[in-house]
C-alpha cells in the first residue's frame, strides 16, 4: 500500500486529518497519517548504521533517542522519489560522522509522502510535511533537547522546500539560523508564488547551490547566497550520457540534479573544497567574473 495524499483540516493539536485520492486514480493507495508517515531518525557516532528514531514529538523522546542538547543539530531532508537514509542521507550521514566534532544528525523521512512515480502528490504533500517539521522543532526547542539556536536544516529538491515551509510558518519569534537548500525543485513550483517554495525570509541564513537550474532545479537567486558550480545548470561533468554507460536511467536524468547533494557532502569532509567568487554576469561578452575568493561554497558558507 502506498500513502500518498494529505487533506487539509485538523483533528487534533499535533495531528492532521486523511484521506486518499479521489477514487479510481490509485487503487492501491491507503489514508496518510503525518505523525506515522513522517519519521525523525537520529544517527551519531554511537548509532552511526541504522540511526534510531524520534518516536513522538513529546519532551523527553529525543533525548531517549539519544539526543545530546549540547551538540549541534543538522536536520536533512530528502527528495522525491527516495527511501531512508538513500544515498543522499547516508552520504550526508558519513561526511558529517568523518569529521572530528560531534553533531545530533536528524533524517527526515517522508518516503511514503513522497512515492514514485506521483510527483504532484509529493508536491502537495510538501506543505504538510512542512508543518510537521515546524512542530518537531517547536516541541524540542521548548523541551531544551534540541535548541533551535544550534540548529541547521538541510533539504535536497522537494526537501529544500519542506524547510522553508517550516521556516514560514514558524513565524519571527521562532526562527531557524540557518537553512541550505540542494538544488531545490523547479517542476510544479512558481517563481512568482513564494508561498510554498524556500525564499531568503524562511530563516536567518539561507544558503543555495544550484547544480541543475531550469531543469529539476530552480534557475533564479532564492538565498542570501547562491551558488552556481560550473554554471550551475546541465550538464555538470561527469554526466554526459557517455560518462554513465551501464547505470540507470533515472541516474542519467537526475545526473546534475544529485550533484547538489553530493557537493555538500564534499564540503562538508573538505571545507576548502570549492572557493567561490561573487559575480553578476559569467557568460557572454560583458562577463564580469574575474577570479577571487570571497567565499567557500556548502558546509563552511555562513553569514
Amino acid at each position: 500500500m502506498i500513502c500518498l495524499y494529505i487533506e487539509p483540516g485538523t483533528t487534533g493539536e499535533n495531528e492532521l486529518k486523511f484521506t486518499t485520492l479521489p477514487r479510481g486514480f490509485c487503487s492501491n493507495c491507503c489514508p496518510a497519517k503525518v505523525y506515522r508517515d513522517v519519521r525523525f531518525v537520529l544517527y551519531t557516532r554511537a548509532n552511526p548504521d541504522s540511526g534510531v528514531a524520534i518516536e513522538r514529538l513529546k519532551a523527553g523522546a529525543a533525548r531517549a533517542a539519544g539526543v545530546d542538547p549540547s551538540l549541534p543539530s543538522v536536520i536533512f531532508i530528502h527528495g522525491f522519489s527516495e527511501m531512508s537514509p538513500g544515498q543522499s542521507g547516508r552520504n550526508i550521514v558519513d561526511a558529517y560522522l568523518s569529521r572530528q566534532d560531534n553533531y545530533n544528525l536528524i533524517l527526515l523521512d517522508w518516503s511514503e509522502l513522497s512515492t514514485f512515480p506521483w510527483y504532484v502528490i509529493a508536491v502537495r504533500n510538501v506543505k504538510y510535511v512542512g508543518l510537521r517539521l515546524k512542530q518537531f522543532i517547536e516541541v524540542f526547542n521548548e523541551s531544551g533537547e534540541i535548541p533551535i539556536g544550534n540548529l541547521h536544516v538541510i533539504g535536497f529538491s522537494l526537501g529544500a522546500h519542506i524547510a522553508g515551509v517550516a521556516g514560514k510558518i514558524l513565524g519571527a519569534d521562532l526562527r531557524i539560523p540557518r537553512i541550505t537548500g540542494l538544488d531545490p525543485a523547479l517542476p510544479e513550483f512558481s517563481l512568482n508564488d513564494t508561498s510554498n517554495r524556500l525564499t531568503a525570509t524562511d530563516a536567518d541564513y539561507v544558503d543555495v547551490i544550484h547544480t541543475d537550474s531550469g531543469v529539476f532545479g530552480i534557475p533564479i537567486s532564492i538565498g542570501h547566497a547562491d551558488f552556481y558550480p560550473n554554471g550551475g545548470r546541465a550538464l555538470q561533468p561527469g554526466c554526459l550520457p557517455s560518462d554513465l554507460v551501464g547505470r540507470l536511467a533515472n541516474h542519467v536524468v537526475a545526473c546534475s540534479h544529485v550533484r547538489a547533494w553530493r557537493l555538500y557532502a564534499q564540503s562538508v569532509r573538505d571545507e576548502r573544497a570549492f572557493p567561490s567568487t561573487k559575480c553578476n554576469v559569467w557568460r557572454g561578452p560583458n562577463r564580469q567574473c574575474n577570479f577571487s575568493t570571497d567565499a567557500y561554497m556548502g558546509y563552511p558558507n555562513t553569514k
